[in-house]
């Protein structure tokens, strides 16, 4: 039996998610991206979002990086309501809880690796030794000896690691991936998936959306979402080796 202390953190939720709808346009022309969505995502765990595409992955994953607002229905994230907070509480909680990893990975072409982690530690307000912390984003995910380096003298692999140590600048607790090794061969993206399974490791909570089963599997949970709504959920059980 876990401790009190303990039984409350494995439940404790990060995002409540309870009747979110997303409606883009005007009425008589407008496009309902979500038209529902109930979703739980409990702190240390790592999600993984799939549907076909048109399916409302994207919207979700705006909304839960607070990128966008709901139309309607409630969003709690860290147990605080999206809908007391103004914008710029709102940019404040994005900066300091949440890292964010895309597709293409979005590095500024004419910045080195380490350049490109500066410029997140920048934005962060980052006061301590700057160096140093490149340094060791860089040692987690493998590319110390590539600081130097720019995105295009870098692999795909390694620039989605790059791309991973940004993310990871400010100590987030929450990591939001939009099909992060959907550009990557499967030996870089397997290495990607292991990344992140280190973060839920170490504590952090990870929502992935993808496309890849295979990779969805590496996952603790799988939420399927069809037409705005999500159709099913199924836990997935791992062995740690």
């Amino acid at each position: 039996m876990l401790p009190d202390a303990q039984m409350r953190m494995a439940t404790e939720h990060v995002y409540e998610l309870r009747n979110v709808r997303k409606i883009y346009g005007t009425k008589g022309n407008y496009v309902e991206a979500l038209r529902g969505i109930n979703l739980d995502v409990r702190k240390g765990e790592f999600l993984a979002i799939m549907g076909p595409s048109g399916s409302g992955k994207t919207t979700l994953l705006s909304i839960m990086g607070l990128l966008t607002r709901p139309t309607s229905g409630s969003v709690r994230i860290m147990g605080r309501d999206l809908a007391t907070l103004n914008d710029k509480q709102i940019t404040l909680m994005r900066r300091k809880t949440i890292g964010f990893i895309f597709q293409t990975f979005n590095l500024v072409p004419w910045l080195t690796a380490a350049e490109n982690i500066e410029l997140a530690l920048a934005v962060g307000e980052y006061n301590g030794n700057r160096k140093r912390r490149i340094m060791e984003l860089l040692d987690s995910v493998g590319l110390r000896g590539r600081e130097n380096h720019k995105p295009s003298e870098l692999s795909g692999g390694e620039q989605q690691r790059v791309a991973i140590a940004r993310a990871l600048a400010n100590n987030p607790s929450i990591i939001l991936a939009d099909e992060p090794t959907g550009n990557l061969d499967s030996a870089s993206g397997l290495q990607v998936m292991e990344i992140l399974r280190g973060l839920v490791r170490e504590g952090r909570t990870v929502v992935m959306v993808t496309h890849n089963e295979a990779m969805a599997e590496m996952s603790d949970r799988i939420a399927r979402i069809r037409d705005g709504i999500i159709v099913g959920e199924e836990v997935i059980s791992h062995v740690e080796v």
